[in-house]
Parts: structure tokens; C-alpha cells; sequence
């Protein structure tokens, strides 16, 4: 008879992330973006959005459409707090579950995802 041990740690974030990457893969593709995953996604879901296309969307409306379709909360930051990145580079925060610490049986009730967003290349004559 095979010992189960209950004591060990679910890795449920992974998964998790990896389910929601392809629902906003799909979404960035209508703005114009290739999302690509980066990181361990042990913590939270790092992406990078590359500008993939001729014609892009509004950037905010496509992370506020990404909050919206996982049903969490885009950190609210200065315009010059999304431009503090190398090369132009903006970092937006989606909140999913932080802060909801009423069950307070979780280790880590910290569920966000970390979207970077590469701006276009200016255009030369």
C-alpha cells in the first residue's frame, strides 16, 4: 500500500498562470501584441508583450481588458511610474488575489501577474 503524504506543498500558481496565458495571449493578439511568457511563474506570471503587428491597439485598454477577463485589479501607478523601465519598456501590475488574507490558512495569498509592454520602434522617414 503506497504512504500519501498530505504534508507536501500543492504548486497550484503554475498551473494556474498557465491557464490563464492562453486567454490573454488571444487578447493581445487583438491589440497587436505577442505575449510571451517570463519567469518561474512560482510567484506570479511575468509576461512581456511585443509589439507583433503593423497597426497596434490602446496598451491600457488591452491591460484593462486583461483585469477584466481574469476578474482582478490593474495597481494604479503615475504615467511617469509605467515609463521607469529601460528602453521605454512599461511595467503594469494586475492584481488577482492580494489582500484577500480572510482565510487566513494560505502561505501565500499573493496572486499577481507582472506585464511589461515593449513600445513600438519609431517610425523613420
Amino acid at each position: 500500500m503506497e504512504v500519501v503524504n498530505y504534508n507536501k506543498p500543492i504548486h497550484a500558481k503554475p498551473s494556474l498562470y498557465a491557464f490563464y496565458f492562453e486567454a490573454l495571449k488571444i487578447i493581445a493578439l487583438k491589440y497587436g501584441y505577442n505575449l510571451v511568457l517570463h519567469g518561474s511563474m512560482n510567484r506570479d506570471l511575468d509576461l512581456i508583450a511585443i509589439p507583433w503587428q503593423h497597426e497596434l491597439g490602446d496598451v491600457d485598454t488591452m491591460i484593462n481588458e486583461f483585469s477584466d477577463k481574469l476578474g482582478g485589479q490593474v495597481m494604479e501607478q503615475s504615467e511617469e511610474g509605467k515609463y521607469c523601465f529601460p528602453h521605454g519598456r512599461m511595467s503594469y501590475v494586475i492584481n488577482l488575489n492580494r489582500e484577500c488574507q480572510s482565510h487566513k490558512n494560505w502561505e501565500d495569498p499573493q496572486y499577481y501577474i507582472d506585464i511589461s509592454v515593449i513600445p513600438a520602434a519609431i517610425k523613420t522617414a
